[in-house]
C-alpha cells in the first residue's frame, strides 16, 4: 500500500492510522469507481466504533495507491 503525502496529511489531521486505512482497503464497501484525470479510482467506506472512515485509492504497479483518507464522525442522538 502506498500512501500519498496529501493521505497522509488527511490521516494526521484526522487521527486515522495506517492500520484503519488498510482495514478498510481490505473489508471496506465499494462505493465509488471513477476516472479522474485518467485515472481509475476507488472509493471504499467502512463503519468503525465511533466513526465512518472514507477512501480514495487507485493501483499503480499493481499496488493501491492511497488518494485521500478521511473519517466522517457520527452524530450524537440525545434521548430524553
Amino acid at each position: 500500500m502506498i500512501i500519498t503525502a496529501h493521505a497522509r496529511d488527511e490521516m494526521e489531521h484526522s487521527d486515522l492510522s495506517e492500520e484503519e486505512v488498510e482495514h478498510c482497503l481490505r473489508y471496506g464497501k465499494l462505493i465509488i469507481k471513477q476516472v479522474v484525470r485518467g485515472e481509475l479510482r476507488y472509493g471504499k467506506e467502512l463503519d468503525a466504533k465511533d466513526k465512518k472512515i472514507v477512501i480514495i485509492y487507485a493501483y499503480e504497479n499493481e499496488e493501491e495507491k492511497v488518494i485521500t483518507a478521511y473519517p466522517i464522525r457520527r452524530k450524537k442522538t440525545w434521548q430524553n
